[in-house]
């Protein structure tokens, strides 16, 4: 398998106060990565320190062996798409003009998006079962609603990398499971890379093939999903006493101790209800 994007020895700091540090990962063609973290620990500025949003202060990304300190931002939105987290109102453009936006790397500049255009938004707004937002306001639609709006943009914008931030906040229960399992299957379709942050670590069970456990600013552990979804290293992740419960003979799903044994949470308080 190709390597995609490579990241070596990225260090980024805020404010003089360290960030990022030693972080060192190979994504390939083909594989889903999701990154976990507990809130705070850099997922976010990972990712946009990928996408060259950010600058890092030392290493080096490089996308198919090429420095991307090196490319313009026009090339490399045609290889890297990325689904921010948080999404604000813009004008109030139909679904699918929002949606078509993704084919801007490929236009000039006075160049308006054609027939054919429209026809991968379209196709991408199926892709996700959303081809029925494609008349509405984007400014009119619920927060679960834009995401797949935005994440349909992406798949739009064809790029071989895929950054997904959060990419199930906002989503319901059942279009959680349809957009990751869509997202597995463009990745395997279309031989294209996806890095998504996930908050959630059985998402990742199910439907990654790579880990990187962000801890501190630092990498606690990388590689295969069933060699890194292991209840110590997960335990050590989230700074909590885990439990697991095997499905389908190999899959690993983790849950609280106090969950699986019964017990609840004792909660003391000074003040009683009269």
């Amino acid at each position: 398998m190709a390597v995609t994007l490579e990241c070596r020895d990225l260090k980024f700091t805020y404010q003089n106060l360290p960030v990022l540090d030693d972080i060192s990962f190979k994504i390939h063609s083909g594989r889903f990565c999701a990154i976990l973290g507990r809130n705070g620990s850099s997922k976010t500025t990972l990712l946009h320190c990928l996408n060259r949003i950010l600058s890092p202060d030392t290493g080096k990304i490089l996308v198919h062996g090429q420095d991307i300190r090196a490319m313009d931002q026009k090339k490399i939105a045609q290889q890297i798409s990325l689904v921010p987290q948080e999404h604000l109102d813009i004008f109030p453009y139909r679904v699918l003009d929002v949606v078509v936006m993704g084919r801007a790397p490929y236009l000039r500049l006075v160049q308006r998006p054609d027939r054919s255009d429209y026809e991968l938004a379209k196709k991408a707004l199926c892709l996700l079962n959303a081809e029925y937002l494609a008349q509405k306001n984007f400014n009119r639609i619920s927060g679960g609603e834009r995401q797949m709006c935005l994440l349909a943009r992406a798949v739009t914008q064809e790029a071989c990398i895929m950054l997904l931030d959060e990419p199930t906040n906002h989503l319901d229960f059942n279009n959680q499971y349809h957009l990751l399992t869509a997202m597995k299957s463009l990745c395997r379709s279309k031989n294209i890379s996806i890095v998504a942050t996930l908050h959630d670590p059985n998402m990742a069970a199910l439907f990654a093939d790579d880990l990187i456990l962000i801890k501190k600013g630092g990498i606690l552990a990388q590689g295969p999903v069933n060699e890194v979804m292991t209840q110590t290293l997960v335990s050590a992740l989230y700074d909590t006493p885990l439990g697991q419960i095997s499905i389908h003979g190999h899959k690993k799903l983790f849950f609280p101790q106090t969950v699986l044994t019964g017990q609840k949470d004792r909660i003391e308080t000074k003040d009683t209800i009269k």
